[in-house]
């Protein structure tokens, strides 16, 4: 994810709305904070946390503009519950956030279906245990 072009990438974004069309830093703030969280799935399914998102921002852009690509705007992430046996953490503090899986998607209904695809998974991993990724 962090290779040498990176940084750059990160200084040359672009933002996107909903649909995937190139919007300013200000409409992506505006939208942003209209979306609340930006979730569009989330599940908690032992201790495992699959949560999609829409970010609006392609961190896979190429640095050069390259006018084919489709952006990747929403983002499903699996997470795992930090252990509690004393009752003491805050739902907050309950999330480890090393993420156990992530996948980008284009759309959202292309994000929806990766959701489903990690809740399935996730719980194959509940059952069958989880392989070393």
């Amino acid at each position: 994810m962090f290779g040498p072009d990176f940084f750059e990438r990160l200084s040359q974004r672009m933002y996107y709305d909903l649909d995937g069309n190139p919007i300013t830093q200000d409409q992506w703030s505006v939208l942003r904070r209209g979306a609340g969280s930006a979730h569009v799935a989330r599940d908690h399914i032992g201790f495992y946390h699959v949560s999609t998102v829409w970010t609006g921002i392609d961190t896979t852009a190429p640095l050069d503009n390259d006018h084919g690509h489709t952006p990747l705007i929403y983002e499903t992430m699996v997470f795992v519950e930090r252990l509690d046996p004393d009752g003491v953490l805050s739902e907050d503090d309950l999330l480890d956030c090393t993420e156990q899986f992530a996948e980008l998607h284009a759309t959202r209904d292309a994000a929806l279906a990766g959701h489903y695809r990690a809740t399935a998974m996730v719980r194959d991993w509940l059952v069958n245990g989880r392989p070393e990724l």
